[in-house]
């Protein structure tokens, strides 16, 4: 079988792998799931739920899926409504993984909801398996097709809770560890209690204080954050 081709748009982050997800230990057992369904084991059908991170996994499956040889396609719905559905999902069903992302979208809108509900159907009768991400419980889901909201309360169902204020700044001093910055937890807990406290905003905040010390050639002490976000 030929690599099915990707458009442009759906090319994935290379920076969204499992390697690069801080995991805390209640979540340990939910990215096991992913992994073992990227890898063609575990559960074929899972419903992704919540905040903090989904896009992040459905991509890091989607590369663990390619580096063993097989085809996945990742489908970014809020960067693709305008698109035709039946167009982007051409043969999905011989893929090895599908991943939607962001499925709370495409409710009342007639053309996505039936382009998934027969893109589904034609899954049935392959090996294909299906991810797909949601920031609401499917019961929440306000699709109007009443066969495909029955489908996508039929999947494995996970929760992807947001981290606390102790992940926060663990996760915080991992993604600093990758890039090879030590931030101690005297400088994490300064920068968490003076910027916005999400996970994106810190993560943001990050990468300015990375391009800052490289130009400096500065560590991050609270000195040096201090001078240079003007606290």
């Amino acid at each position: 079988m030929t690599s099915p081709q990707l458009p442009l748009a759906l090319k994935l982050d290379t920076e969204a792998t499992f390697e690069n997800f801080y995991t805390p230990e209640r979540h340990r057992l939910l990215v096991n799931q992913l992994a073992e369904q990227a890898q063609g084991r575990g559960e074929k059908w899972i419903y992704l739920f919540g905040s903090g991170g989904r896009s992040h996994l459905l991509q890091a499956c989607c590369h663990l899926t390619e580096a063993a040889g097989r085809y996945a396609r990742y489908i970014p719905i809020a960067e693709l409504l305008d698109f035709d559905p039946e167009a982007l999902l051409e043969g999905a069903e011989f893929l090895d993984l599908l991943c939607f992302d962001d499925v709370q979208l495409i409710a009342g809108r007639e053309n996505w909801e039936r382009a998934v509900f027969n893109c589904y159907n034609k899954m049935l009768a392959t090996d294909a398996c299906l991810l797909v991400s949601s920031s609401l419980a499917h019961a929440q889901l306000q699709i109007e097709l009443p066969d495909l909201k029955s489908r996508l309360q039929s999947l494995s169902s996970y929760r992807l809770s947001e981290l606390d204020e102790a992940e926060r700044m663990a996760a915080l001093q991992f993604k600093a560890k990758i890039r090879g910055i030590v931030v101690s937890d005297a400088v994490a807990e300064y920068i968490y209690t003076r910027c916005q406290r999400d996970a994106k905003s810190l993560f943001d905040l990050l990468n300015v204080l990375d391009q800052l010390s490289l130009v400096e050639q500065r560590k991050l002490t609270i000195p040096f954050v201090k001078k240079a976000m003007n606290w």
